[in-house]
């Protein structure tokens, strides 16, 4: 369901994890809902969730109605049902029913969501929000815009293109940049993002405190990462190509959390507390703003920031100052 996840957290900012339901709670099950549905769990927020994804196309609205209620009676969660196409009628009544499901990369219906307002705000704007972070997405476009290319003027349709992402992506980032004050909204017909300030470095003095650093999990491997494209030079390997600090012994990669499930499926990685590398798990894939296969300056600041070395500290000063905006 890796589909699900990068649907739901790229279009919404929402965090998802999945797993594999126990044999235990497969037990629970009849034989026709095991044999008739692709099953697993899933936390979001507060909420338990099971993600169903029909094998057969021979389905009718009251037939996932029913199942929808054995499946949340057996398994203790909210059923979101996983459809490829969905004719208006059957949208109608499931909507009316309160039938929750996802059609990915088009629309996601679960209507438990309602009760969770006061989380969803945090992620999209609310007063509490704004004195905390940027979410992921609204902290890689600012990044974007001031290491890569100019989002500024731009048809929300084009800053999709260059992020890599939807319409409905851009908009959430865009709102929540304009009620950090970071940017302003012009135009009516066709959106476009005008930043409070124009000068970069100023941009960045008034965001760096609203970024968190995009580490997740830090693993040690002996897996050849050196030769692997997706990974990505960070850490003091490096800082040590931006500043005159000295390279550690043990050489550092970063990797981003998609590229890492899709690698450790492919490759099976062994991971453990020692190893020939470090490997850093990120939140956003640094290689797109970054034209060499080390991490961009600002993502390392934000990634080190808060290790108490003096000289980590200095470097990291020396490595800003010598940013040409």
């Amino acid at each position: 369901m890796k589909e699900i996840q990068r649907y739901i957290e790229e279009s919404f900012g929402l965090s998802i994890k999945f797993a594999e339901l126990t044999e235990t709670e497969v037990r629970e099950l009849p034989l026709y809902l095991k044999g008739g549905y692709e099953l697993e769990k899933a936390r979001l927020g507060k909420l338990k969730l099971i993600f169903a994804r029909p094998k057969y196309e021979d389905y009718t609205p009251g037939q996932l109605e029913k199942q929808r209620e054995l499946l949340s009676d057996k398994l203790s969660s909210i059923v979101v049902f996983v459809l490829n196409e969905i004719e208006p009628y059957m949208r109608r009544r499931l909507i009316g029913s309160g039938v929750a499901f996802i059609q990915i990369g088009k629309q996601l219906y679960i209507p438990e969501l309602l009760l969770e307002l006061s989380d969803i705000k945090k992620q999209y704007g609310s007063e509490e929000s704004k004195k905390s972070h940027l979410s992921v997405p609204a902290q890689f476009a600012v990044l974007y815009h001031l290491e890569v290319g100019s989002i500024e003027e731009m048809p929300l349709s084009e800053i999709a293109k260059l992020l890599s992402t939807n319409a409905m992506a851009v908009s959430r980032i865009v709102k929540e940049l304009d009620q950090h004050d970071i940017i302003t909204i012009e135009g009516s017909r066709e959106r476009q993002v005008c930043f409070s300030k124009k000068d970069k470095k100023q941009i960045w003095e008034s965001v760096k405190n609203l970024m968190v650093s995009p580490v997740r999990k830090i693993f040690y491997t002996d897996y050849p990462l050196d030769s692997e494209p997706k990974a990505i030079l960070c850490f003091d390997s490096a800082l040590a190509k931006y500043s005159m600090i000295s390279e550690g012994r043990q050489p550092s990669y970063a990797i981003s959390r998609k590229d890492f499930m899709e690698l450790e499926e492919e490759q099976n990685i062994p991971l453990g507390s020692y190893g020939r590398f470090r490997l850093e798990i990120w939140a956003y894939d640094a290689s797109n703003i970054s034209s060499k296969k080390i991490v961009d300056p600002l993502s390392l600041y934000l990634s080190m920031r808060e290790l108490e070395d003096e000289r980590v500290k200095m470097a990291l000063e020396e490595m800003i100052d010598n940013i040409k905006w």
